[in-house]
């Protein structure tokens, strides 16, 4: 009897002491892949749409994700960054812990990041993500209240950046063309979609 109750105390101790442990990893899933479009530092959250790379059936995934304790922020080099280095207009791709609450945009945690490198105007020293920027802040100086904005698509030209921004709430597209050099905004097409 003894034996029995020594056995049945030792494994009911090995269960409760594994159960409790921490050593659990948690499951990390891939998440968006796309340019963040809103940067919020007090609050450590990202707003991160997919682009026309990343969407499928043109449906444009959108996520706010909140930087989690152990997010592991990375250049494309693989070393780390701050999250203030991650700006708006950056490309990133990101991973979860967390499944995501069910609304648009969707919102998790950030389990890691990858910040893509900048890339360069083939002319002129503007990179992508600064003309993003000023697209971005054009658009948003047209309309009243704070929406949901998807870089579509940017391209170079031999003396510009022309982005594709689709604005989710009004489904108007906007296409903008940014001087690469001056960072004034030349021209700018409006249509609904």
């Amino acid at each position: 009897m003894n034996k029995l109750l020594s056995y049945l105390s030792i494994t009911a101790l090995v269960l409760l002491t594994a159960g409790c442990s921490e050593d659990n990893p948690k499951s990390e899933h891939k998440g968006l892949t796309g340019y963040v479009i809103e940067a919020n530092y007090e609050k450590n959250a990202l707003l991160v749409a997919e682009s026309d790379k990343t969407a499928k059936d043109g449906k444009y995934g959108a996520e706010w994700y909140s930087l989690n304790d152990d997010a592991i922020l990375l250049d494309s080099q693989k070393s780390k960054v701050l999250f203030t280095d991650i700006e708006v207009g950056a490309e990133v791709e990101t991973w979860s812990t967390l499944p995501s609450l069910e609304s648009y945009p969707s919102q998790t945690d950030l389990s890691k990041l990858i910040l893509a490198e900048d890339v360069k105007h083939p002319n002129h020293p503007m990179v992508q993500k600064k003309a993003i920027q000023i697209a971005l802040n054009y658009v948003k100086s047209r309309t009243s209240k704070s929406d949901i904005f998807i870089v579509q698509n940017v391209v170079s030209s031999k003396s510009e950046w022309i982005i594709h921004i689709y604005h989710f709430n009004t489904e108007q597209e906007y296409e903008l063309s940014i001087h690469a050099e001056t960072g004034e905004v030349k021209h700018i097409t409006e249509k609904s979609s």
